[in-house]
Formats: C-alpha cells, sequence, structure tokens
C-alpha cells in the first residue's frame, strides 16, 4: 500500500515538472467545453476548511475548479480565504464570486443554524432548500472531510475497538487529543459523552499546523484523535478509525455552489466533471500531494491532480 502511495506521489511530482517547463496551455481531454460572454474572470472562492482539516484544503479545492475552467477556454481566478465569510456565501450573495466549493454543514449551519439535518442527504437536501434567490448548488462530491476518531493498530488491537460504542469500554483509560474547538462544539467531545458514554482520561488540546497531533498520537501521548476524515496521516500511519454507528458527528460533504445568474450551463457541467472525480480517497490524494511545498503552489498541486484523473492531457 505504502508503495503504491510512493509511487502515486512520485507520478504526480513529475507532472508537476513537466507542467512547470511546458510552453503552451494542457489542451482539455474529457471536460467539456463552455463559453461566456466577454466580461471580467469568474471568481473562485476559498472556503474556511472545517476545524482540525487538512489547512490547505480549501485553497486546492478552489484551484482545482479554477483550472477546470481554464481549460474549458474560461478565464477563472482564484479568490483569497476571507475570514470574515468562511463559507463564501457572503461574496456569492454580493457577486463578489462566482463559484464556491463548499461544505455542506458548515454552509447550511449559517443559513439555518436551528437545523435538526445531521446526516449527508437531509444536510444535502436542506441547504438546496435554504440558499438564497440567485445561489444555486450544483452536484455535491463523494467527498467528505468529517470529524472522526481514529486510534493506532496497535490500540485497536489491544483494546479491541472498531466502533466508538467499543471505545466507550475503555474510554476512561484513554487520553483523547484534537482541537479546542473539537472540545467546544456540541456534535465533538461532549457528544462522544452525552451518546456513547465515552469520557476520556484526559483531552489534550493540540494543533495539527506542524502534525502536532499525528505525533502525539504515534508517539502514545494520547491514545485516540480527532483527525479528519480526509486527511492523509489516516492511510499513510495504518491508523483506524473508529465508526461513528450513532451518527454524532454532522457531515461536511464538498459541494460547488455558484452565482447561478453569472454560471451558465455549459460552464455548470464543467464543475460537474470535476466534481464526479472527486471521491473520499481523491480528496485525501489532493491533500498528500498538496501537503509538501517541494510539490508547487496551489495551482500546479490542482493542475496535476486532475492530468492524474484524466480530465487534463498532460504537457510536454
Amino acid at each position: 500500500m505504502r508503495l503504491k502511495r510512493l509511487a502515486a506521489v512520485a507520478a504526480v511530482a513529475s507532472l508537476l515538472f513537466m507542467g512547470a517547463t511546458a510552453c503552451t496551455p494542457s489542451p482539455i481531454v474529457v471536460i467539456p467545453s463552455a463559453t461566456q460572454s466577454t466580461g471580467p474572470a469568474l471568481e473562485v472562492g476559498t472556503p474556511a476548511v472545517p476545524d482540525g482539516a487538512s489547512p490547505k484544503e480549501g485553497e486546492l479545492l478552489a484551484n482545482v475548479y479554477a483550472a477546470a475552467l481554464n481549460a474549458a477556454g474560461l478565464a477563472a481566478t482564484v479568490k483569497a480565504e476571507d475570514p470574515q465569510d468562511p463559507t463564501v456565501l457572503g461574496q456569492l450573495a454580493a457577486g463578489t464570486v462566482d463559484v464556491a466549493p463548499g461544505y455542506s454543514s458548515a454552509m447550511l449551519l449559517q443559513l439555518d443554524p436551528s437545523t435538526e439535518a445531521s446526516a449527508t442527504g437531509p444536510v444535502l437536501d436542506a441547504l438546496k432548500a435554504a440558499l438564497p434567490t440567485g445561489t444555486a448548488m450544483l452536484d455535491p462530491a463523494k467527498a467528505e472531510d468529517n470529524d472522526s476518531l481514529v486510534v493506532t493498530a496497535v490500540t485497536a488491537e489491544k483494546y479491541h475497538l472498531k466502533t466508538i460504542a467499543d471505545l466507550a469500554k475503555v474510554c476512561g483509560k484513554l487520553d483523547f487529543g484534537g482541537s479546542a474547538a473539537f472540545r467546544a462544539k456540541g456534535r465533538g467531545l461532549s457528544a462522544v459523552a452525552s451518546d456513547y458514554d465515552c469520557v476520556p482520561k484526559s483531552y489534550r488540546e493540540l494543533p495539527s499546523t506542524k502534525n502536532e497531533l499525528l505525533l502525539a498520537l504515534l508517539r502514545d501521548d494520547i491514545q485516540v484523535a480527532d483527525i479528519h476524515s480526509s486527511s492523509p496521516a489516516i492511510d499513510d500511519n495504518a491508523l483506524v478509525t473508529l465508526t461513528d454507528t450513532k451518527g454524532i458527528f454532522r457531515p461536511e460533504t464538498v459541494v460547488p455552489v455558484i452565482n447561478a445568474d453569472k454560471v451558465s450551463k455549459d460552464v455548470q457541467a464543467v464543475l460537474n466533471k470535476v466534481t464526479g472525480a472527486l471521491s473520499g480517497d481523491e480528496l485525501v490524494n489532493l491533500n498528500r500531494i498538496g501537503s509538501g511545498s517541494h510539490f508547487g503552489s496551489p495551482a500546479q498541486v490542482a493542475h496535476a491532480w486532475l492530468v492524474q484523473k484524466g480530465l487534463l492531457k498532460a504537457t510536454s
């Protein structure tokens, strides 16, 4: 498995090198062509990632969609994340952004803080219904970026852990780790306690910016960590994700939202084509190849990912 991952990373690195040395843009392969009226470039907004997720993920997603639009013959640029508008919904409503890959529960909670929707389908349905006039939701991806409780293979074997319910039987013996937000939010540590009757021995607030949380888990300083499902650290370190049988963690499905007045049907087809390739494994892969500075800028990584998925032809 690890050899396959290394081979995939090496392949992407070679694609990045070719992209950096090419003289002409990549021709389109299976992304449909599209046209737009003369005017300013389409603006693709950058969403804030869910707390504890891979920090670059939102920027990488925005660049993937922008690169696909450019390859389809459109002009598109990426707008940097706005801390005052983490879901980008405000910018869409104001017309300063045209396309925004977003996270379903985060967007829904901004529009309807009292929502009771908590499963993938109902959240997407509620989001679609809650969007303001002039804003539309496109096809959702299969990819999600969710909270997940993970343990090392050694801990899983020692305590016979497969689900969070299994964890509850030994919870008081184990140290947990995660973000400050996971401790504070309603569907975080408190839900683990209330729904699973699982109260850890201790909880350490640890950031993920320099793999502090992961390293604490691997060193056995903590035995359980909240590491998001889209993190390559889970697969790369053979960690075990404990199944959330009661569905306490809200799903954060990746789904593009658009300014319906400015994004035509053929442009929507381009965006949906990209979304269709974005599975859970591919979101992990995108984060993996974008995690090292030696892989180039987010735009280069996005281009290489599109080539790797067969959506664009490699340059030479």
